[in-house]
């Protein structure tokens, strides 16, 4: 059998198992990739060179999935090939969904669906396969998988070659945090050194461009701000004697939704804006008292901006917002004093926006058993399968139901998770050899191939490339003193990231739609192309 028939044979493999995020199907997954390793003579000769490692207080017990290939020469450089296994849902493919997750019947059907033209006219082209995880990214994992079968064979290279299978990439990332002390504990034990790493998401168009084939030198962040609003609760017959926090978070989310000023900036590169990702009021039941708290959290993408620069202006938007509103019920108070001819007295208030770190420090102090309060609550709200969005809002709440110096005010945290960007420095030294065999691997593409394949700056679709090191100019001691349920719901392997620092780049097939019901992978350049780069890549970097 044809090396391109093998990768399509394990990616249909791989696609039939229905690995949605956040469900038991990602161990059914990790189980299957280790069985099929397992098969492969080298391993059974090298079991130590094999292995499924679960995820600590994983409440799914989900695993990642590890196997190392030594070469004929010793050598420290060791190059990671590493995908995630889970996908995202199938709601959308409709009466289809039961087929998604067989390539050969959802690419004879898709066509039942409502398709844009693009997508029609791939789906005629039969240079196309559609299904949930056909791009994203079970063929990079099969892929991944059968050049590790062939590299076991041959094994004429100098070093090791590392395959890296992970869970919860489209949830959390929890599969690569947990990866992340492995890796660096094999690197210590074995005397390794990562040269290189190779991602294997696909590329995907660009705003405006019909087919990509890119090859992306970095990852964009991610950081989630919460705005936890406090009112004044009051009676639907006073409407005007109290503050709606209902009111305070439509003026924040009238501030901060599509806010250009949030989105960075670098090189040719530009985030979108920030996108309110929930809104809510916490009153549980129906009654004529207003809200007392009001919540919104926001999607914001970073290149480079700092952690304080992010926190600073959303400062400022919360107190703008919160006089804005203090503005508008005054002006309101005012004309119903006059509609209504009466002489009506109100409470001041006063615009106040703290942090979580500031309310939380003085809590703290004054409530010794304050930790052991919330593990508490935490375990309660996790055996209720309460999403850790959720759980970190229920712990500001718990948290300023504590606070002394109670009052309307605007809470400013963050959640989880947080997305450090990443970017492959051509300054570092350490990274020469690497960017070299990039620039050597794209030139290559074209004279052999007649390919162009595009570098870019920056893969914009959040990616586990955050977590194979971090950027010395990320301050996260500071960032992680204002992210709520820190240490109790969410966690980075802080110090074994900075001593890792993988030089990393995000390559894979042809995909577009992901996430979609139209999610397809362009056969050829996939199967016939990306198989040789690779190859060539990694003999760059260890011969």
């Amino acid at each position: 059998m044809s090396f391109k028939k093998d990768v399509y044979k394990t990616m249909k493999e791989l696609v039939s198992v229905p690995s949605i995020s956040g469900t038991k199907e990602e161990c059914a997954a990790s189980e299957k990739i280790y069985k099929k390793i397992l098969e492969i003579p080298y391993f059974k000769d090298n079991p130590e060179n094999l292995g499924m490692e679960q995820i600590e207080n994983d409440p799914l017990g989900r695993s990642f999935v590890w196997a190392v290939v030594n070469g004929k020469e010793n050598s420290p450089n060791s190059f990671i090939i590493s995908g995630h296994l889970d996908v995202v849902g199938v709601e959308e493919f409709g009466h289809l969904k039961f087929m998604a997750f067989d390539v050969d019947k959802c690419t004879k059907r898709i066509s039942e669906l409502n398709l844009d033209e693009d997508a029609m006219e791939d789906f005629k082209s039969g240079d196309w396969i559609f299904g949930r995880g056909t791009a994203d990214m079970k063929f990079g994992v099969a892929l991944n998988m059968e050049l590790l079968r062939e590299f076991s064979k041959e094994r004429n290279f100098k070093g090791n070659v590392l395959l890296l299978v992970v869970p919860g990439e489209e949830s959390n990332s929890e599969g690569m945090i947990a990866a992340a002390p492995f890796l660096l504990k094999l690197k210590e034990d074995r005397k390794y050194n990562y040269c290189g790493m190779i991602i294997s998401e696909p590329s995907i168009p660009e705003r405006g461009e019909k087919e990509s084939k890119r090859l992306y030198i970095g990852s964009v962040g991610k950081i989630m701000p919460l705005f936890f609003c406090v009112g004044k609760e009051t009676h639907v017959g006073q409407s005007l004697s109290g503050l709606n926090p209902n009111l305070l978070v439509s003026e924040i989310n009238k501030l901060m939704e599509c806010n250009p000023d949030f989105s960075d900036s670098i090189y040719d590169t530009i985030t979108p804006p920030p996108m309110c990702l929930k809104q809510m009021d916490l009153k549980e039941l129906y009654s004529v008292q207003s809200p007392l708290y009001s919540t919104a959290y926001y999607n914001i993408l970073t290149l480079k901006a700092s952690y304080d620069e992010i926190l600073s202006n959303l400062k400022k938007l919360a107190q703008e917002a919160f006089e804005n509103v203090l503005k508008d019920i005054s002006k309101k108070r005012e004309k119903f004093a006059k509609k209504s001819s009466q002489k009506l007295k109100f409470d001041t208030i006063e615009a106040c926006v703290v942090t979580y770190k500031e309310i939380l420090s003085e809590v703290k102090s004054k409530h010794k058993d304050f930790e052991k309060y919330i593990d508490k609550k935490v375990k309660l709200w996790k055996s209720k399968k309460i999403d850790n969005q959720t759980i970190a809002i229920n712990i500001v709440k718990a948290t300023y139901e504590l606070y002394e110096h109670k009052r309307p005010m605007i809470i400013i945290s963050f959640i989880p998770p947080y997305y450090p960007h990443k970017y492959l420095k051509a300054e570092n030294s350490e990274n020469g050899k690497f960017i070299n065999a990039v620039d050597s691997t794209i030139k290559y593409a074209a004279e052999k191939f007649q390919e162009s394949i595009v570098k870019t700056n920056y893969f914009m679709g959040i990616s586990d490339a955050s977590y194979t090191g971090i950027n010395p100019d990320i301050p996260l001691d500071e960032l992680i003193s204002n992210i709520v349920g820190y240490d109790i719901i969410y966690k980075l392997p802080v110090k074994e990231l900075s001593k890792l620092n993988i030089p990393v780049v995000i390559f894979g097939g042809q995909g577009k739609d992901l996430h979609k019901y139209t999610e397809r992978l362009n056969v050829p350049y996939s199967f016939e192309v990306i198989p040789e780069l690779y190859r060539y890549m990694i003999y760059y970097m260890l011969s």
